[in-house]
């Protein structure tokens, strides 16, 4: 199998050294204060990821994020709210922000942490204040590429978008060489931050999924109600995609039902599109949230997971977390052949990698699993046994712990 390489941010920490870090983190009793302004406050990275871990390992652990409460604890987290959820596209009013802003500043001074961690760009200004004004250390979570991410707005004027890029490169350079540590989702970002803003210490944690929430659920069994799924936020992309593949399945005969669940901004359109199509049978699409200990059990009532991530700037980097969430539930993949992924998935063995955006190799690989029930079990028992192995949170949740007990 094709191994991820090594990682150039310093994630040598061994098994052992781990182990201390956790024994630190216990007797410190430290307080950390995770800042978000953009995201859902039970955000699965934030909250059940690296909330929840730092707070099992004996952190005082505090997050700040949009809530419709003051205050509330789960999980041994203690959330305080910045402002009531609302909307949270680009065009959420600039008001609004410099509220949320302004509130995440006064409870991170309030709230004295030994350490803020921020996970939104625009937090980036807030952290150099904290860093300029406290003793404390700063961590920024770079969840993924921001400037190429920027830069695949076609919907903004050129000058526009060019000028938003050249500003957020700006304020991540700031970031790299100011801040204690830059946090990553993935190495392609990471390489990003070591190579072009000079960062002086990297760490990449991935989005590898829970193996307590995953592997309590049985693999799908061959009477499974849908033939694939996609879970996540929906863009609409995807479902362009999506259509077209349904499309070549149909000139070959053969029809799949798909189901999607998740957030999905342009709902309206796609209902509309399914309705135009008369494909309301065979694609079920819902937008509704599902509570996040309810999501594997959602994911296996598919036989196949697809995820149609086109060539796109900000996928030349990041890692889909939902891959490994289908390989935990013994789920073979049909997804587009993309650098980030290559590395886990492709060999063949558990997935199955097509040209992005060529909707008659997806339809190919689709028919080729449904036509054959072994080989989806051989690849799905495959990507278990690595996920068991390798990619999951229990392994990267060590590194986490580690460089806190590193910074403090």
């Amino acid at each position: 199998m094709a191994q991820p390489h090594s990682n150039l941010s310093g994630r040598t920490a061994t098994t052992r050294t781990a182990a201390r870090s956790v024994e630190r983190s216990l007797t410190a009793a430290r307080r950390i204060v995770h800042i978000s302004t953009v995201h859902q406050p039970f955000d699965q990275r934030i909250f059940y990821r690296e909330c929840a871990s730092a707070a099992a390992a004996g952190y005082e652990t505090h997050l700040l994020a949009p809530l419709p409460v003051t205050e509330l604890e789960r999980q041994g987290v203690h959330l305080h709210s910045v402002g009531a959820p609302a909307d949270q596209r680009l065009g959420l009013a600039l008001k609004r922000r410099w509220q949320r802003l302004r509130r995440a500043a006064a409870l991170a001074r309030q709230l004295q942490a030994d350490l803020y961690h921020l996970h939104d760009p625009e937090l980036i200004p807030l952290g150099l204040w904290l860093k300029a004004t406290t003793q404390a250390r700063v961590v920024f979570d770079c969840h993924e590429n921001n400037t190429a991410y920027i830069r695949q707005k076609r919907h903004l004027q050129p000058f526009l978008r060019r000028g938003l890029e050249l500003g957020m490169a700006a304020m991540e350079r700031l970031a790299a060489r100011s801040f204690d540590a830059i946090v990553t989702a993935d190495h392609g970002v990471a390489d990003l931050y070591l190579r072009r803003f000079g960062a002086r210490r990297v760490v990449t944690i991935h989005n590898f999924p829970h193996l307590d929430l995953f592997l309590q659920q049985p693999p799908p069994d061959d009477e499974a109600p849908f033939d694939l799924v996609y879970h996540g936020t929906i863009p609409r992309y995807h479902l362009e995609v999506t259509f077209a593949v349904a499309e070549a399945l149909r000139r070959r005969g053969r029809r799949a039902r798909w189901l999607f669940f998740g957030k999905c901004p342009e709902a309206a359109w796609a209902q509309t599109e399914l309705e135009r199509r008369g494909w309301q049978a065979d694609i079920v699409l819902d937008p509704n949230l599902v509570p996040h200990d309810q999501v594997a059990a959602r994911v296996r009532q598919a036989k196949i997971g697809f995820i149609p991530l086109p060539d796109l700037p900000k996928f030349q980097h990041n890692i889909p977390t939902k891959l490994f969430e289908f390989m935990a539930l013994g789920m073979p993949t049909v997804l587009s052949d993309l650098p980030p992924s290559r590395p886990f998935v492709g060999d063949g063995r558990c997935a199955i990698m097509v040209p992005p955006d060529d909707s008659e190799a997806y339809a190919e690989a689709i028919i080729r699993l449904l036509d054959d029930p072994a080989l989806r079990r051989e690849m799905g028992a495959e990507g278990r046994v690595r996920v068991i192995n390798e990619f999951n949170w229990q392994r990267e949740a060590q590194y986490l712990l580690a460089l806190y007990a590193e910074l403090l």
